[in-house]
């Protein structure tokens, strides 16, 4: 047993009695695995036997002592095995020197790298390493751990391992074409059979009766020793290595050994390293320093020493984002000073009182905080999110309302027309009685038709304007715009966001969805932005259940479709297809509408909607849908967003497994908007894989929006949730904002305690200079992002 097994055991155990899990005598436990500690291991260890004696004589009468004294000392053993593992499973300051090479530069073109040149520079930047910083930051995907030797009879097939053993013979053959070498070496229990195709220079390397190390993947045969093709063997002189060894992604070209020499080599470039994370941060967080960290993640002492160094830069990197942000940030407030608006609230207490319900709580709050925003001098950057159908649109009009009271234009973009159509709509019929006239522009509009809105909204003649696209192309132009609202905020970029903040001056921007946003992602993508959180649905909602069935049962679906129909209920029909498909075999939205129109539910009336249809189709097939012309809707994801139809009750999904949590859970969203009780139906065409439905019986068991977004961002991982180009989302090199979210919290908090106390950074030129430096080019886009 190696001391770091030793000491994960001893830990083990202690947790087991301090939680009451164990109630047995501690220390014939402990002795057992002291009994098992590798003894030539701990020869490499100085003073380690003088530790160890402290530590079982500390625990020696625990078993004796009262419940509160023995508590204690299992606590104080906790501490101790800490010590043990920083003090001889982490690297010292002379074992650090000694890997490190000479000083490099971390700018220096990797042809310029020890043990590069122009050959291997052109493989290494097809790995996209093309300086020699980039080569110190390339981190390995794994390890290989060689600290434990077994013997050749202990050896588990098909798993990498070490052995030590004594050449007995070999030999070299050719055969079609090949060079086979064969070898065969014993340690005196076991014998192993090694092999090498077209590696000549291995016979080199072979002596009989020297003794050597082999590292490999052994295999069962079926005549007798195992066998172990392509092994790394050197002949051991002297003391027998023990180390862990980084395992890199490479590509044809270079070999892993001489990967590991080419980053062993260039290593002394983490001599010129300064620290980012200031020392009180890293001693109270218990971090590694920089030079260290960097050092141990490519050759480490231990795996305790893996897990540090990845923990340290894993938090140097948030760091450094998070403190980019809030200096990005408060530069900003610096440089635009806003216009503190005058707002009395008296137009958007009107429009509160002519609404036929009252505000939720979290609606309340969402519109003051906003308000209180839109008063204060620096521009508003907030974000409001909340489930589908919480009421985040009506809070963005009396945003909206209060922009026109203190005398500017709004503009609220949105992905779709018809979801354009539909806002243009309900906000004209709420606004108009106080007086605010709304326009709408879209790509659909005729030519003259958008030069007249764009006449008018330069003019000032359009308070409120609702558009796609459309808004931020050239030739918009405003009088005097406030407040910029950008409603389903993922379905745009980063750029298309900030085109639109650049139309006018001073801008307060609301950015809004429905896609709940994880609060770690809502401290990477969003920075600095203020959220507000709407968790409640407004009274009378029922909520939607969401069932999974099979497709042996449609026509019990079909009959039941058939009864809500009957008292004037309406039903989707979602399908992943607009057409029929050779590469895939899935349900079609054309075939299937024309088979529930004549052969299903004749009569009731059944559209048909799709993104390949013009948008003056889209608004008249979801105007005879919203009057009740017509029962049922059959779409793709055209309707993912927005639609609102209080009397749909029925979300029928086909092959829901090619869909998204979130694009489910919008789906979803299409009904339970009223007090009707609503059901989600995910039909299982054919058989899928376990995990497509346990991931399905997952999203079916939660009804809230935020849920659903911590799952998704757990199965899929954040590049997949947001998309990592569209959002410019920094892709951290080694921290991971899912599993490291504890990590991230951290590092939020000693940012901000950073920038309270030096909020230039006049004390830390360092962290300074690498902000510039890694996300100059993002920088301007944290503002908008």
């Amino acid at each position: 047993m190696l001391l770091e097994q030793f000491l994960e055991e001893c830990e083990r155990l202690l947790e087991a009695h301090l939680s009451g899990k164990r109630e047995d005598n501690v220390l014939p436990e402990l002795k057992r695995f002291l009994s098992l500690l590798d003894r030539s291991e701990l020869s490499h260890f100085s003073s380690l036997g003088e530790y160890l004696s402290k530590f079982i004589s500390y625990l020696s009468r625990i078993d004796e002592f009262p419940h509160d004294r023995k508590v204690k000392r299992l606590k104080n053993g906790l501490e101790m095995i800490a010590k043990l593992r920083n003090f001889f499973l982490l690297h010292n300051s002379e074992e650090i020197e000694s890997l490190l090479g000479r000083p490099v530069s971390p700018s220096t073109p990797i042809k310029y790298a020890y043990s590069v040149g122009e050959a291997r520079s052109k493989i290494l930047k097809r790995m996209d390493i093309e300086t020699i910083g980039d080569l110190i930051q390339y981190f390995p995907r794994d390890y290989e751990d060689r600290r434990i030797i077994m013997p050749i009879s202990s050896i588990v097939p098909d798993r990498k391992v070490s052995v030590k053993g004594r050449l007995l013979n070999f030999s070299a053959k050719k055969a079609s074409g090949y060079t086979i070498i064969s070898a065969v070496v014993s340690d005196g229990f076991g014998q192993l059979l090694l092999k090498w195709f077209n590696q000549d220079y291995i016979i080199q390397k072979l002596r009989r009766d020297r003794e050597y190390l082999i590292h490999g993947l052994a295999k069962e045969t079926p005549f007798g020793p195992m066998e172990m093709n392509s092994p790394e063997i050197e002949e051991i002189q002297g003391e027998v290595p023990r180390e862990i060894l980084p395992v890199y992604s490479l590509t044809s070209g270079i070999s892993m050994k001489m990967m590991r020499k080419i980053v062993k080599r260039n290593l002394g470039l983490v001599r010129s390293l300064d620290d980012l994370v200031p020392s009180s941060i890293t001693t109270e967080r218990g971090l590694l320093p920089r030079k260290h960290a960097f050092t141990a993640i490519h050759f480490p002492k231990s795996l305790y020493e893996i897990r540090k160094a990845r923990e340290s830069l894993a938090y140097e990197e948030f760091f450094l984002f998070e403190t980019t942000i809030l200096f990005r940030k408060r530069q900003i407030r610096k440089e635009y000073q806003g216009l503190q608006k005058e707002i009395s609230g008296v137009l958007s207490k009107r429009l509160i009182e002519s609404l036929p319900f009252e505000l939720t709580k979290d609606q309340v709050t969402a519109f003051e905080e906003i308000r209180d925003d839109m008063r204060a001098a620096s521009p508003m950057n907030r974000l409001l999110q909340g489930d589908v159908g919480s009421g985040k649109t009506l809070v963005a009009e009396l945003a909206m309302v209060d922009n026109y009271e203190a005398g500017y234009q709004s503009a609220l973009m949105v992905p779709t027309s018809v979801l354009a159509m539909q806002h243009y709509e309900k906000i004209k019929r709420e606004l108009s009685p106080i007086g605010i006239e709304t326009g709408l522009l879209t790509g659909s509009l005729k030519k003259n038709e958008q030069d007249f809105v764009r006449m008018r909204l330069k003019k000032g003649e359009i308070d409120v304007v609702v558009g796609t696209h459309a808004l931020i192309q050239d030739g918009v132009e405003f009088k005097n715009l406030g407040l910029v609202v950008v409603d389903e905020q993922h379905r745009f970029g980063v750029k298309q966001r900030e085109t639109l903040t650049t139309k006018g001056k001073l801008l307060d921007s609301l950015v809004m969805t429905a896609t709940p946003i994880p609060r770690t992602l809502a401290l990477t993508v969003y920075g600095d932005l203020d959220i507000s959180t709407i968790l409640t649905l407004p009274k009378g909602r029922s909520p939607v259940r969401t069932i999974i069935l099979a497709r042996k049962r449609l026509k019990d679906l079909y009959s039941y479709i058939s009864d809500e129909l009957k008292m004037g209920h309406q039903a989707f029909f979602i399908y992943p297809l607009i057409e029929e498909s050779e590469q895939v075999d899935l349900k079609n939205a054309t075939d299937e509408a024309t088979k529930l129109r004549e052969e299903v539910f004749p009569g009731v009336g059944v559209e048909l909607l799709h993104g390949r249809l013009n948008d003056n189709e889209k608004q008249e097939i979801m105007q005879r849908f919203r009057s009740r012309q017509s029962m049922i809707l059959v779409s793709t994801t055209v309707v993912e967003v927005g639609i609102d139809i209080p009397t749909a009750t029925v979300m029928v999904i086909e092959h829901p497994e090619r869909f998204g949590m979130a694009q489910l859970h919008q789906l979803r969203g299409r009904v339970g908007r009223s007090n009707l009780k609503s059901i989600c139906v995910m039909v299982m065409n054919k058989a899928i894989s376990d995990d497509a439905l346990s991931r399905l019986r997952e999203f079916a068991s939660t009804s809230s929006g935020f849920d659903v977004a911590e799952l998704d961002l757990r199965l899929r991982g954040p590049g997949e949730f947001l998309g990592l180009r569209q959002h410019g989302m920094p892709q951290f090199l080694i921290g991971d904002i899912v599993n490291d979210r504890d990590l991230l919290f951290k590092a939020r908090e000693d940012a901000k305690q950073l920038m309270e106390e030096d909020p230039e950074l006049l004390e830390h030129g360092a962290l300074r200079i690498e902000m510039e430096r890694v996300y100059s080019e993002r920088a301007r886009l944290i503002e908008v992002g």
